[in-house]
């Protein structure tokens, strides 16, 4: 199969998992929301966020793990694959240990300590901390397996279990409104469940499918323990960033604001996982091609893969984004009835913020396959963990909560030159050819799209207006797209294809 159609056919597999999965996850906010009441949804956020601080170091390894094993299948034999393997699963077990500690020492005193919640609700909170934790030291030890798939290319195992997983989440929210009694306890219960069934199902099939890949052999080579955990180290450095945006923020607005503004925050940042998953879906794709193209040699392709997945997860990510952004206040109130406030304000700020990050899609991939990741990791893991210092001062001098997202909307827009800087830099990457083939036609459809939130405004808001924007939208998008976001190569190629399908039907007809 061509590379290329790999690619798209295994895009293709996940969008139609981002679909269900996004179905189901609406549907499930909206009940969580209605059985456990705006409080106990902020609270099971807030105690939520603080686990990813410990979850990171999923991202951290789950990167290690599929870059090395992709790696060693992009060159010729992959006769080193099950000593990767294993090494990332010896790591992963010291992690585990790892975040056992951090949880019942650091976890429980800010719980105890710091926590901006009822005196009765102490209790509830390292309940679901707990049962938070030992889900996630399941899923640890699952990332291996998941790396190994990714690595793999076996993107239809991980969507079917991935919908598994939301169809379960979806069942267990409907057994909650028939649940009597501390119902917040009882979800944690489930949402345990929900995580501890998947990463046993990664296990189990990676076992059963790729023994000889996966089969425990003890590994001694220091010298390749080393390396991985040095590369581990530098990646670590950008997840923590990443964790400290995504926990550090909640953990502000609970501070300064309670747990009704974290219901706020909550609810914008499901939408915001959502909409990303459009973007990670290509991203997840490509990525183990982009680092099979740099080990086997095929530089021109790495370039190519580069600069059209950062313009196609833009083009894919406004997709949705660009309803949603001009219909914002009638989608949250038709999604979860009752919108809290700052709700509306969060979600638009955030979708915004993800554009911008999705032109550096292509980016981490490429630095990845080299290994040389130190000074990226550092300048761009430093000038992310420099919003949580700079919300937290304008929160004490008064402002409003939703400036802690226009704080990351800067740093994002920071990131696009910084990261252009350091591609050239570190791996002589043509920048100017990222420029003309991503940047430049992305930054045009944008300004082609831009009539429309001054034109939808003056009709009144209601479902006869979201109709119609969505669907004269929709058409207007495709056709900027067409015009402006291809080039005479991508325009001659969906030509051919269109012709080609046009050629089948017309066979088939007959």
């Amino acid at each position: 199969m061509n590379q290329n159609h790999k690619i798209a056919k295994n895009s293709l597999i996940l969008y139609f998992r981002l679909i269900i999965t996004t179905i189901i996850g609406l549907i499930v906010t909206r009940l969580v929301i209605r059985y456990l009441g705006v409080s106990d949804y902020g609270l099971y956020s807030v105690v939520g966020s603080i686990v990813v601080l410990m979850n990171f170091l999923n991202t951290v390894m789950i990167s290690t793990t599929y870059r090395y094993i992709a790696y060693e299948l992009g060159k010729e034999g992959g006769k080193d694959v099950n000593k990767v393997f294993n090494i990332s699963l010896s790591i992963h077990v010291a992690l585990i240990l790892l975040v056992i500690i951090l949880a019942e020492t650091v976890g429980i005193w800010y719980i105890h300590k710091h926590l901006n919640i009822e005196p009765n609700k102490v209790n509830d909170a390292i309940f679901v901390f707990r049962c938070s934790i030992l889900a996630t030291i399941i899923n640890i030890f699952s990332i291996p397996f998941q790396g190994f798939i990714t690595a793999m290319e076996k993107f239809g195992v991980r969507a079917s279990i991935e919908i598994l997983r939301s169809v379960l989440n979806l069942l267990f929210v409907v057994l909650l409104g028939y649940i009597f009694g501390n119902k917040l306890r009882y979800y944690a219960v489930l949402m345990t469940i929900v995580t501890v069934l998947p990463s046993s199902l990664f296990i189990i099939y990676c076992k059963t499918k790729y023994h000889k890949y996966t089969r425990w052999n003890l590994q001694r080579d220091k010298v390749k323990y080393k390396e991985m955990i040095g590369y581990s180290g530098w990646i670590m450095i950008g997840a923590a960033a990443q964790v400290g945006k995504q926990t550090g923020t909640p953990v502000l607005i609970n501070y300064f604001f309670g747990t009704i503004l974290n219901a706020a925050f909550g609810i914008a940042n499901q939408l915001n996982r959502f909409l990303m998953m459009f973007v990670q879906s290509l991203g997840e794709a490509a990525i183990p091609q982009i680092i099979k193209s740099f080990s086997g040699g095929d530089h021109t392709r790495t370039l190519n893969l580069v600069a059209y997945i950062s313009k196609y997860s833009f083009f894919l990510l406004l997709l949705p984004g660009l309803p949603i952004l001009l219909e914002t206040n009638f989608l949250i109130r038709l999604w979860i009835g009752e919108i809290p406030e700052y709700t509306i304000t969060f979600c638009k700020l955030m979708i915004v913020n993800i554009l911008l990050e999705t032109l550096n899609s292509g980016i981490p991939a490429a630095i990845q396959a080299t290994g040389k990741i130190k000074w990226f990791q550092i300048i761009n893991s430093t000038i992310l963990l420099l919003g949580l210092p700079t919300t937290f001062l304008l929160f004490r001098f008064g402002f409003s909560p939703y400036y802690s997202v226009i704080v990351y909307i800067i740093i994002s827009i920071l990131n696009i030159f910084i990261n252009l800087l350091l591609l050239k830099r570190i791996i002589n990457f043509n920048v100017k050819y990222l420029l003309k083939t991503s940047y430049f036609r992305a930054g045009l459809v944008f300004l082609f799209i831009l009539p429309l939130f001054f034109i939808v405004p003056i009709f009144p808001e209601g479902i006869l207006r979201f109709a119609i924007t969505s669907f004269v939208s929709f058409f207007y998008y495709i056709v900027i797209i067409y015009i402006l976001g291809f080039d005479k190569k991508e325009r001659k190629l969906i030509y051919e294809v269109i012709c080609s399908l046009r050629q089948r039907v017309w066979n088939h007809s007959k």
